[in-house]
């Protein structure tokens, strides 16, 4: 009756994880669930093909002037393939922008690489064609140094339940220091909104 026992409990177990989306392989992993108390996820190349494409994007610069729209598109496609192909150490995500977006190498003042302890980077410009700084990160971080707030919450939600990784690409109209005074990155104040990015994998 005990081993009857086991059985129906792995069973009943195997069946409350099916009914939460997941699929239980061994029986026996149901009791050895009870002994964990941290989890550790490696998904890509096992869920993803770590093919990371960009899906979306959300301009927040909206203008009632067609000709003064069309301008911010434009200025927004050149911050983007400029961004996108200068930074000076490449990932999935710089790679998936510079596909989207044609550019070429343009020098910069200062550069922040991308770093997941503050994720976010960087890049200040001082040209007649780029000039100023522009940053690209996790919403979440970048929202309190924006200057507009915006309705960014809904996008945001809406694109991260739909899988999507969500970046905000912001800008500051003047070249401002990326780092203080001891070398370490800072994230410039008065930021303005330019577009949210939704990437794929």
């Amino acid at each position: 009756s005990l081993f009857l026992t086991i059985v129906v409990a792995y069973a009943l177990g195997a069946l409350r994880i099916a009914n939460k989306g997941a699929l239980v392989q061994q029986a026996n992993s149901v009791e050895s669930l009870c002994h964990v108390t941290v989890l550790c996820l490696d998904k890509t190349g096992t869920l993803t093909a770590n093919e990371i494409k960009l899906d979306q994007v959300y301009p927040l610069e909206d203008t009632a002037d067609p000709a003064h729209a069309a301008h911010k598109a434009g200025h927004l496609n050149l911050a983007l393939g400029t961004f996108a192909h200068s930074v000076s150490s490449t990932n999935r995500t710089s790679e998936a922008l510079a596909e989207s977006f044609p550019g070429r190498q343009a020098p910069f003042t200062e550069e922040v690489p991308f770093s997941s302890s503050w994720k976010w980077s960087a890049q200040s410009y001082d040209s007649s064609a780029l000039h100023g700084t522009y940053i690209l990160g996790a919403p979440e971080i970048l929202r309190p140094n924006l200057l507009l707030q915006g309705e960014l919450d809904t996008t945001v939600d809406e694109w991260t339940n739909n899988g999507q990784r969500v970046l905000l690409f912001a800008r500051h109209s003047e070249v401002t220091p990326l780092h203080d005074a001891a070398g370490q990155p800072r994230l410039p104040a008065e930021l303005q909104p330019m577009a949210l990015l939704g990437f794929s994998d």
